[in-house]
């Protein structure tokens, strides 16, 4: 990793990533840029008018939904199911050899800012460049997410299509420039993302587990912590090993200030405050 405090070049490839030759397609700025502007184009052209009543809701309300014949549905379940339970696995892989690298990164260093900065580079050579760019690669997978929404029928709000939109550019940003602060959405969202599509595999095939509330007020509180923790990359010397891995840790702290607003905002909308009551919605995040 580069460590020209004035430079604002790339970082080289991680040592290890699958199909290296496709990193420099992947990582060219036009990659991510193009890719999160058709999927934004796209939600406008598609998105419905109004939105179906989800699944849950109607049975709760025993209101009658007509739909496609048994086999479609059971074809779409299966698909559903199979995709959060992918992405469940995933995240906790990631969750694992992120997490448990930083760990030692931190067991290893006697001072603690040389660990937390990763000055001698060690944490993004042995396990950080690894896992960051497949977390940033998965951001591109996720917008299945939005293609389920809409085959169901329901829109996919200004919330969702930020937060697909803003992860691909943020995410880039973090792993084209090799910026430290990355280890902080690549470990507190992998954790999130572990739960949450545990969930959902859960609920597509019928089950109701209990602790939706929790995971609401998991999901706001890991925005604020990990921005917290972003900003103070800006304000600790040495933090970062080139300019333009102080301009990913901006990219990813100004992406996270909207995400905040519109996830709360919607919280409140839906279900009340959910630090009063403990209610939210459950809402896919980075």
């Amino acid at each position: 990793m580069s460590h020209n405090p004035y430079s604002i070049d790339s970082v080289p490839a991680p040592e290890g990533i699958p199909f290296p030759e496709y990193y420099p397609l992947f990582m060219d700025w036009r990659f991510p840029i193009s890719v999160a502007a058709i999927y934004t184009l796209s939600i406008l052209i598609l998105n419905p008018k109004s939105s179906k009543v989800s699944r849950v809701v109607a049975q709760s309300k025993g209101i009658k939904q007509s739909g496609k014949s048994s086999k479609d549905s059971s074809a779409m379940t299966a698909f559903i199911f199979v995709h959060n339970l992918l992405l469940c696995v995933y995240s906790f892989s990631t969750f694992l050899g992120a997490g448990s690298a930083q760990l030692r990164n931190f067991l290893t260093h006697s001072n603690f800012t040389d660990a937390y900065c990763d000055r001698d580079g060690s944490f993004w050579n042995n396990a950080l460049g690894y896992w960051g760019y497949l977390f940033y690669l998965s951001k591109y997978y996720e917008i299945v997410d939005t293609i389920i929404i809409l085959l169901k029928g329901r829109r996919s709000s200004l919330l969702q299509t930020y937060h697909h939109a803003g992860a691909i550019i943020t995410m880039w940003s973090g792993i084209n420039y090799g910026a430290t602060a990355v280890w902080i959405f690549v470990i507190f969202n992998s954790f999130i993302h572990t739960i949450m599509y545990a969930y959902y595999a859960a609920t597509s095939i019928g089950l109701h587990p209990p602790g939706k509330q929790y995971l609401t007020t998991m999901q706001i509180s890991q925005f604020l912590i990990g921005t917290s923790l972003a900003i103070s990359y800006l304000f600790v010397d040495g933090c970062h090993a080139s300019a333009g891995a102080r301009m990913a840790t901006w990219i990813n702290v100004s992406y996270l200030f909207p995400l905040i607003y519109l996830f709360v905002d919607f919280a409140k909308k839906t279900y009340g405050k959910p630090s009063a009551n403990g209610n939210g919605p459950l809402k896919k995040t980075r």
